[in-house]
């Protein structure tokens, strides 16, 4: 009897509650069927694996803007729906690379097979000194310019797993030293995007090696050490990019000037250079089905024949997969005030519920899941849709920076990236394929989101960081300063 009445109050406290009508006639356009006609062109094999740049990218921008032209949605880009954005794109060449490092008589020399470069020129370095410099996290001081500037560093830091740490290692090229030499996963080539305005910034080179032989050989460096490089100067080839926006217009005279941000990435891998059989990365599941999210929640509430209070913006970007390219330019390039911008929902992995620690089906969860009101807005809307929202012990929070929300957090905009999984099995492989979604799980998950967004787009009260939670600390501050002059 017991073990019957936990489950009767377990399925009582997640069956769904009533919605009202008009939430009702919101929530009916999104359906199953609906999303797997988004998903399964994005993520068909004729896009390639939308790669950031491609012909398939360009393709899959086209459509979005066609989705959004047809639920009648006023662009807000600057050609259209398209927020341009002017790139280069950097390719390496490893031939005439040459990097030795020398120590106590023997000698460590770069494998071409296994290294990525990035270099703004041809550098020559000889018999330069060595100092090698540690950074455990992001919070690690850095040296002083006096220590490294001009010397070959040895970086010595963990493999980036977010925005914050990539810029921690990348600061390191500002403060002058003549090379940086780093052990790190560098299989994924020697192309790099960058904006047009950084890319005519002279910085000194920095060599990432997946070669084992470099850690054991830097763990014994001697303090007579010595490095010499030869870096051939990289192929710069210009690149137009695009975000793709769209709105709908708030209806309330005093709220319409503030703004809920509905986002995802619409680019992925592309085509694996190496392996057999399939190499093509669909990218279904990451993340045709955020971007599928975007779009049906656009057509929902272009449909209803009540509108939000605030403004709501959907928006897709480019270059997520190489370092969130495309919300970084939106973030330094706002298309509406940061300063009036309440709250950003950014989707990823919406589709499979075949989670690598088990079956996600009827869950929901999100990156900093109490970081902000949004998590309690999330789990509120499950509550009416028969969803569970939950926040995973380590997931939720490591992966708050490896997503676009971190763009807009940066900046003080309280952020989150909803998902339904957060590791699948073909997670970042070819095997991603839109018949792997879970269709009608995922009917549920998007009328979920759908009711948070409309539920904080006519709250009276904005969206705040939970400021007792000691990670939030520095995106409390940057709330404070973005606020300061209003």
């Amino acid at each position: 009897m017991r073990y019957l009445l936990v489950l009767a109050l377990t399925a009582t406290l997640f069956a769904a509650q009533p919605l009202s009508p008009a939430e009702e006639a919101l929530l009916a356009p999104i359906t199953a069927n609906v999303l797997k006609g988004h998903i399964s062109f994005l993520a068909s094999d004729a896009l390639e694996g939308r790669d950031t740049p491609s012909k398939g990218l360009d393709v899959a921008a086209e459509y979005i803007a066609s989705q959004f032209r047809r639920n009648g949605l006023e662009p807000a880009g600057d050609d259209g729906y398209f927020q341009t954005a002017n790139y280069v794109n950097v390719t390496q060449p490893a031939e005439g690379l040459e990097v030795t490092l020398s120590s106590g008589g023997k000698s460590w020399k770069s494998d071409k097979e296994h290294v990525m470069i990035s270099s703004s020129g041809a550098t020559q370095v000889k018999g330069a000194a060595v100092v090698k410099v540690t950074i455990t996290d992001e919070n690690t001081p850095l040296p002083e310019r006096s220590a490294i500037e001009g010397k070959a560093v040895i970086l010595i830091a963990p493999q980036p797993r977010s925005r914050a740490m990539v810029r921690k290692r990348e600061s390191i090229l500002e403060l002058g030293p003549a090379i940086v030499v780093t052990g790190g996963f560098a299989g994924f080539g020697r192309t790099r995007l960058r904006e047009a305005a950084e890319a005519s910034a002279q910085r000194p080179p920095m060599i990432t090696t997946s070669d084992p032989d470099f850690n054991t050989f830097v763990s014994t460096l001697e303090s007579d050490a010595t490095l010499d490089a030869a870096v051939p100067a990289p192929v710069i080839q210009p690149v137009k990019l695009k975000n793709i926006i769209a709105t709908l217009p708030g209806s309330d005279p005093l709220l319409k000037d503030t703004y809920i941000l509905l986002t995802a990435h619409y680019d992925h891998l592309g085509i694996s250079p190496r392996g057999e059989g399939d190499r093509l990365n669909n990218g279904a599941n990451d993340d045709a089905s955020g971007v599928a999210t975007v779009l049906a929640l656009a057509e929902s509430f272009a449909r209803s024949a009540v509108r939000p209070k605030r403004t709501l913006v959907f928006m897709t970007y480019f270059g997520e997969e190489k370092g969130l390219f495309g919300s970084r330019y939106y973030g330094s390039h706002p298309v509406f005030p940061l300063v009036k911008t309440i709250a950003n929902l950014n989707f990823e992995h919406m589709g499979r519920t075949d989670d690598n620690e088990g079956d996600r089906t009827g869950k929901i969860t999100a990156s900093g899941f109490d970081y902000t009101s949004l998590g309690e807005a999330l789990t509120e809307a499950g509550k009416s849709t028969g969803i569970e929202a939950w926040k995973h012990d380590t997931n939720s929070d490591e992966f708050f920076g490896r997503s676009d929300n971190q763009s807009l957090a940066d900046s003080g905009v309280p952020a989150i990236t909803v998902a339904v999984s957060w590791i699948f099995p073909d997670y970042h492989r070819p095997g991603d394929h839109w018949e792997k979604i879970n269709y009608a799980n995922m009917e549920k998950e998007v009328r979920t989101c759908a009711l948070t967004a409309e539920r904080i787009a006519n709250a009276a009260e904005p969206v705040k960081w939970n400021d007792s939670n000691p990670k939030t600390a520095k995106y409390v501050e940057a709330w404070k300063k973005l606020h300061a002059a209003n």
